[in-house]
Formats: C-alpha cells, sequence, structure tokens
C-alpha cells in the first residue's frame, strides 16, 4: 500500500486513541489475568464518577503477550463481566498493549496537516515492530519544539491485533467504538489526578503500571509523557517462580504472593524468591533509567507514580524508593473522583485503585464525533 493511500486514512486508525471530552463509554481492559470494565460519567462541573466497575479473573494462559490463546474464555469473561457491570450503555473503547503496539514521542519539521501527517508515516516507520502496511496509526499534536518543529505522539498497533480484540468483544453485547492504547488511558487518569497540581507541568515523573507479564514504564515531562518502555516482567513472574520452586497451583502461589500465610506473614522462602524477581526487575529498570539519563542528560526525578496490580507486592514500593532516591505514590484515582456507592461497595475501592486504572482511563474517552 502507498504511503500517500495510508495517510488519507491514518486518523481512522486506532481511532481516537488520543481523543478526550465529555461522552460516556465502556472502558473495557482486557488483561492477562482479568477483565476489568468500568463506566465512568463526566460530571457538570468537568470532575469524573466511577458509575460501574467490574472484574472477571482469567485461567492462566488466556492471553499470551498480546496473542488470544483462549477466545472462549475471553467472551465468557466479557459476557459475565457486562452482565455484572449492569450498564445500558452499549459503545465500548477497549485497551491494547504488548509487543504489537507503538507508543511514542516524536519530533518533527512540522508544515501543513498533510505534510506532517506524511512525517509521522515516515518516522514511526523505523519504530514499528511490524511493517507500516500492517499497522493501524493515530498520532496528536502536542505542540512545537525547541528546534522550530512540531512534537507529536503516536499510537499505533497491528491490524491483525486490533481487529482479533474487536471482533471478539463484539461477539458479546457491546460495539466497539474506539481503540485506545493501555499506556495512553493510564496517563487519562494520572493527569485528572495530579493535573490540579501545579508541578505537574514543570517536573518530570515516572510511572509505572506494574502488570501480570509485564510492567509499563513511562517518563511524563512538562505535561506530556517524553518515554515508553514495556519491560517483560511482571507479578505473574513471581507467581510462576513460586510455583516452580515451591511446587503449589497457581492459586495457590498467588496467594502466597499477596497474603503469605494468611496472618500477614510472608514465610522466608518466599520472601526469597521475590527477591529473586525483584533483582531482575530492577537490574533491567536501572537499564532503562541509565537509557534515558545518557540519551538526555537529565539525573533526576521528582516522584514515581505506580499502579497496577503488581504495585501491591509486599516490600515492592519499599524497595523502588531507595534505587530511585524518590518518593513513591499510588495512582489513586479516588483522590479527585467520586463513585457511585449504590453500585460500588468501600471493599473494592482499594482492588480498583490498584487494578482498575486502566479501565477507568478508557472509559474516560469519549465516543468519536
Amino acid at each position: 500500500m502507498a504511503k500517500k493511500s495510508i495517510a488519507n486514512t491514518i486518523k481512522n486508525k486506532v481511532s481516537d486513541a488520543f481523543y478526550f471530552g465529555p461522552k460516556g463509554i465502556i472502558g473495557i481492559d482486557i488483561g492477562l489475568s482479568a477483565i476489568k470494565m468500568a463506566e465512568v460519567l463526566k460530571q457538570s462541573d468537568g470532575s469524573y464518577k466511577l458509575n460501574n466497575y467490574a472484574v472477571i479473573n482469567l485461567p492462566e494462559g488466556t492471553i499470551i503477550e498480546d496473542e488470544i490463546q483462549k477466545e472462549d474464555e475471553i467472551l465468557k469473561a466479557l459476557n459475565a463481566g457486562l452482565k455484572e457491570l449492569g450498564s445500558s450503555n452499549h459503545f465500548a473503547c477497549i485497551g491494547l498493549s504488548g509487543p504489537n503496539t507503538l507508543i511514542k514521542r516524536l519530533q518533527l519539521a512540522g508544515g501543513s496537516q498533510e505534510e506532517i501527517e506524511d512525517q509521522v508515516l515516515w518516522e514511526a516507520e523505523q519504530y514499528l515492530p511490524f511493517s507500516i502496511e500492517e499497522g493501524n496509526i493515530s498520532f496528536s499534536l502536542i505542540g512545537e519544539n525547541k528546534g522550530g518543529g512540531v512534537d507529536v505522539i503516536i499510537g499505533a498497533a497491528k491490524k491483525s491485533v486490533v481487529n482479533a480484540f474487536k471482533e471478539l468483544v463484539e461477539r458479546s453485547s457491546v460495539k466497539v467504538k474506539i481503540v485506545d492504547l493501555c499506556a495512553a488511558a493510564t496517563i487519562n487518569v494520572f493527569e485528572s489526578v495530579m493535573g490540579n497540581q501545579p508541578q505537574i507541568q514543570s517536573k518530570t515523573w515516572i510511572i509505572m503500571d506494574l502488570g501480570a507479564q509485564k510492567t509499563q514504564f513511562m517518563i511524563y515531562k512538562n505535561g506530556v509523557m517524553v518515554f515508553f518502555k514495556e519491560i517483560s516482567i511482571g507479578g505473574l513472574t513471581i507467581t510462576e517462580e513460586i510455583q516452580r520452586q515451591m511446587g503449589v497451583n497457581y492459586n495457590e502461589a498467588e496467594s502466597l504472593k499477596i497474603h503469605g500465610d494468611g496472618n500477614g506473614n510472608i514465610p522466608e522462602e518466599i520472601v526469597e524468591i521475590i527477591n529473586q524477581v525483584f533483582d531482575t526487575f530492577f537490574a533491567e529498570l536501572k537499564k532503562t533509567i541509565d537509557f534515558w539519563i545518557t540519551s538526555t542528560s537529565e539525573e533526576t526525578f521528582d516522584g514515581c507514580i505506580l499502579t497496577g496490580g503488581g504495585a501491591q507486592i509486599p516490600g515492592f514500593s519499599e524497595t523502588l524508593q531507595d534505587l530511585l532516591e524518590t518518593e513513591i505514590q499510588i495512582l489513586n484515582p479516588f483522590n479527585t473522583m467520586a463513585y457511585n456507592k449504590n453500585n460500588i461497595s468501600e471493599d473494592m475501592i482499594n482492588d480498583i485503585a490498584y487494578r482498575g486504572v486502566c479501565a477507568i482511563g478508557l472509559a474516560m474517552r469519549s465516543m468519536p464525533k
């Protein structure tokens, strides 16, 4: 396909990945260990309210990286989640992540809209993990840069992955109107929670979403995400090591990782396994940060924001704080967001605050105009 032909349809791909507005939509985060769904309402004063939320766990190995392995299990979970959600809304925004996606800041020469679109295609081709003909691409213009050109953030996903998830979700009772990237959804919540604080625009933040099989590492500076990398280590890595070394099943390993012996005590052998994975993770994290420092000459961060189920692992935030020598905070959407107490219990709030951020960020998108 000619680049010009791709350029003519570029804005309709990974559609509205960076569009933000008032209309409601169901956010569906199909993770590797669970499907999370959220319905968020925008209030008249511009604030947000979580109206409904549901989470349905997935069997082990249902999705590997971004490849669907067990369609029937996902469809079953989707239907169960939508029933639990109880929403009359039939339109959805789904999130994608993994090796067949890309989110990246680009510095371009600028020009007309058409010239910028052409530049996006030429530059994106260098970084895409697939051929440009196989990809769906969108971009958002974020302003001029010091060199006199413009900065854009591109979002891209492999068409086959987009179609596989979209078609599967639409076999349930909803129609997919927006396909987003999970990292962009997390940033959406971060900006909503931190946006009223003046320092967000002038400081440099690390944002990490610790998922099941991977960790999304982002650097947010001067009001925009400037760096992104996926680290192929997550909470499931620890679970699998506990399974292997302790000879227990998946559910038992998960319980040992989070709850220990049931009395809040983590057995010494479990602590050792967790520390082994921590060592590997922090070594990879240090390489990522060193790369950023080398390429930018910036050596300090003003804070680190955590989200994701892996952030609940005992000792993680303390060890991370020692490594980064900066304040660690949990990205809690309820610092600024109300919730419907008729639909969401107090017992659910802590779990949603850790695991539901992506789904909430997806639900904060608006219907395409």
